[in-house]
């Protein structure tokens, strides 16, 4: 959806619909929840089946996990920009690329659209940083009464940042605290599947009509409600709509792999899309600048140099580190859950 959005953006598609390039521009955006929802829930499957395994979580062993899995890519990402603005070939300064490499690009724009994307991966390092700790602390039970109060709060606090903030409106789409909404309803909806009896709420989203509804609200909706308006329905709304719709395809996906879709999403050449999602997510940016006009013959060359880029970041740093990584930590819990996205 980040790919598809970035090039419609590229190829200005949207002049050409009746509705402006809101359907096509904000799937990006959309992505991204998208994205958030399935993190929450698999880091908190993931979680669950540790302490299930060894009756405890350990975070030494999930930080070092982690940092395996995305620190490595991201940096190779950041070394290529930063040469790339030294030769003068992309815009990113120093102050820009400081904030990318800290994660802080949540709360500080980098202004630098190679260096933009980073909001994103900055909000799910910190949300690595906190959440397993709030479950060793919590427990189960009272992490997920919190994961469900973050889910109620936050669009209140979006609300309130809108009206009583208004110069920060640019960044509600980003910051954590803003966008804690999707990562928890995934953090609640793997609680309450292991909670018993689990809710009649995780049973309706579960059902294939809520799920079909979700796709409806994900792929047109969701953007008509961000395209159009001042963006205090998208605060009040949007976003957490957004993410229980994702939800709701999420566990439908996991509940129906033998079905006609699941047949399709288990198909070898998007699987090996979901293997290669996070280099395609890292190098994507690089390649669909929208900042200057691109003839429409070379969005599809544009788009098999994203695959490139992210196949060669796969093998040559991904891949290996992960090795490494297998051979120097204790595996983490093996799960159904994981065989749909790397860990």
């Amino acid at each position: 959806m980040v790919v598809f959005g970035h090039a419609g953006k590229v190829l200005q598609v949207g002049r050409h619909l009746p509705f402006g390039s809101g359907v096509i521009d904000c799937w990006g955006p959309v992505g991204v929840t998208v994205f958030f929802v399935i993190s929450g829930y698999l880091i908190t499957r993931l979680l669950l089946e540790e302490q299930r395994a060894s009756g405890k979580i350990s975070l030494r062993g999930f930080y070092l996990r982690r940092a395996f899995r995305i620190l490595p890519a991201y940096w190779a990402y950041l070394v290529v920009i930063a040469l790339l603005a030294s030769a003068g070939l992309v815009a990113a300064g120093e102050r820009g690329l400081a904030h990318a490499l800290s994660f802080t690009t949540d709360y500080v724009n980098p202004e630098s659209w190679v260096l933009n994307h980073s909001w994103s991966l900055s909000v799910e390092e910190q949300f690595y940083l906190l959440w397993p700790l709030a479950v060793v602390l919590l427990g189960a039970l009272r992490a997920r009464r919190t994961a469900l109060c973050l889910v109620l709060a936050a669009p209140l606090v979006r609300v309130a940042t809108f009206f009583l903030a208004p110069q920060l409106r640019p960044a509600i789409t980003s910051m954590l605290h803003l966008r804690i909404d999707a990562l928890m309803v995934g953090c609640w909806a793997a609680l309450e599947q292991d909670a018993r009896p689990a809710s009649r709420v995780l049973g309706f989203l579960e059902r294939p009509a809520s799920a079909l509804g979700a796709a409806v609200y994900c792929v047109f909706v969701a953007a008509c409600v961000r395209r159009f308006g001042d963006g205090s329905l998208q605060s009040a709304l949007g976003y957490t709509l957004e993410a229980v719709s994702a939800c709701a395809l999420v566990l439908w996906a996991i509940s129906h792999s033998a079905s006609r879709a699941g047949r399709v999403l288990n198909w070898a050449p998007l699987a090996r899309l979901g293997v290669i999602s996070y280099s395609l997510y890292l190098w994507q940016q690089l390649w669909l600048s929208h900042e200057k006009p691109t003839p429409a013959w070379m969005v599809p060359l544009l788009i098999a140099g994203i695959v490139l880029c992210a196949e060669l970041s796969y093998r040559l740093v991904e891949a290996p580190l992960l090795r490494l990584r297998s051979r120097l930590l204790s595996p983490a819990p093996s799960t159904a859950i994981r065989q749909l996205l790397p860990s």
